[in-house]
Parts: structure tokens; sequence; C-alpha cells
């Protein structure tokens, strides 16, 4: 805890040495910490976008199943077949998703998670690979995130199928909010970038929830950075 307690103060006089000049945008990484955090958010890139590229197909053929099933008659409709045709599905991305979570993970073998945390909440103007990793982190908290939510939704009118799908869909989701979790703590500022691409399509009630249900925002708090997370 003296290591947090230690960063907050060294954040603290940061921000007080900002107090004393004008706010220029100032981008105050040495360039090697500015190549590092370029590697990494291209590294990180790599894997969220290869994650949308097997994940959003699925997600496609879900929404398609449960679509057909409301198409039909009620009398007509078969929610064994529904359960039959989307768990696959379900099971295939949340594999996907805990793939994903363990290469993100694996991205940090030098446990920048904590002690980094808050120089990558220092203010920069976005570089080309953050905002090419928020892009690929909105994709993936519209689509994934977004046909969660929505499948649960629909399900409620298939209770059936939802008691036997409601839990693959919770299974899902959590390794989707560990993958924001973990982008979120080694690369702080891209979340910002993502907040405001979700809260232009409305949307950003989803990356909240995500941030809440991993903590992150109490992370924030305890190192005296609760005002970073300014979404929506």
């Amino acid at each position: 805890m003296s290591d947090i307690d230690a960063q907050e103060q060294q954040h603290m006089n940061v921000a007080d040495q900002g107090q004393t000049k004008p706010t220029d945008g100032t981008d105050q990484r040495s360039d090697q910490e500015k190549e590092t955090d370029r590697k990494l958010a291209e590294r990180l890139s790599h894997i969220i976008e290869d994650a949308n590229q097997k994940c959003l197909p699925l997600c496609n053929q879900i929404r398609k199943h449960i679509e057909q099933m409301e198409s039909q008659k009620e009398e007509d409709r078969d929610e064994n077949e529904l359960v039959k045709a989307v768990k696959p599905l379900l099971q295939q991305a949340e594999k996907i998703l805990n793939e994903t979570n363990g290469a993100i993970r694996g991205a940090d073998p030098d446990n920048r998670l904590s002690n980094q945390a808050k120089r990558n909440m220092q203010d920069h103007k976005a570089t080309p690979d953050e905002q090419r990793l928020a892009e690929a982190l909105k994709v993936m908290v519209q689509e994934v995130g977004g046909t969660i939510e929505w499948a649960k939704d629909k399900l409620d009118s298939f209770p059936k199928a939802k008691r036997d799908l409601g839990p693959l869909l919770d299974a899902m989701g959590q390794p989707l909010t560990q993958i924001i979790g973990g982008v979120g703590l080694l690369l702080t500022g891209v979340l910002n970038l993502v907040g405001k691409l979700l809260s232009g399509l409305g949307l950003d009630g989803l990356l909240k929830g995500i941030v809440t249900a991993t903590g992150l925002d109490k992370i924030y708090k305890g190192l005296g950075l609760g005002n970073m997370l300014k979404m929506g």
C-alpha cells in the first residue's frame, strides 16, 4: 500500500505543478515511455481486433436465431431448438473472449498494471495507436456487450430458453468485463476515448456498467484519480 501512497503523492505533485503553469496538453512522458505505450497499444489492438473478427459473426448468428424465433407464430415456436442453435455459439464466443483476456494479461509481463496506471492518466493527445485500440474496444463493447444485453432482453419472452441460455450469456459477459478492465489499467486514457465514441452512439451506459463491474472506478479513486473516467 505504501507504493500506492507514494504514487498518489507523486500524482498530486504533478497536479500541483500543472496548476502553476498553463495547461497546454503537453505530453510529459519520456520518449522511451511513449514508445513503450505505443507498442503496448499496438499489441492490444491486434488482440482485440482478432477477437472482434471471430466474435462478431457469432453475435450476428445469435441475433439471427432469436429474431427467427420471434418472427414465428407462438404455436410454432420450439424453445429447445433455439437453445440447441444458440448454446454452442455462446460457448464458442465465451472461449474466444477468455483466450483474449488471457492474451491481454500476457501483454503485461512486467506487471505494469499498478505502477503504470497513474502515469497513463497524464493528459496527452491520443496517439494513432491509442485511437485504433479505442475503436476496437468500442466495437467489442457495442457488438458483443450489446448482443449480450439484447439477447437477455429478448429471452424474457422465452422462459424455457432463458433458463438454459441466461447463465451462458452471463458467462460470456465475464471475460468481456475483464478485457475492458485489463486494458483500462494498462492504458487508462483509452477508456476515455471509448467512452466518447460510445457516448456518440448513446451506448456509453454499457461501458459504465462494465467499469463499475470491474471495480475500476474504485481503483481509480483509491489512487486519487476518481475524476479520470469522464464518460457520457
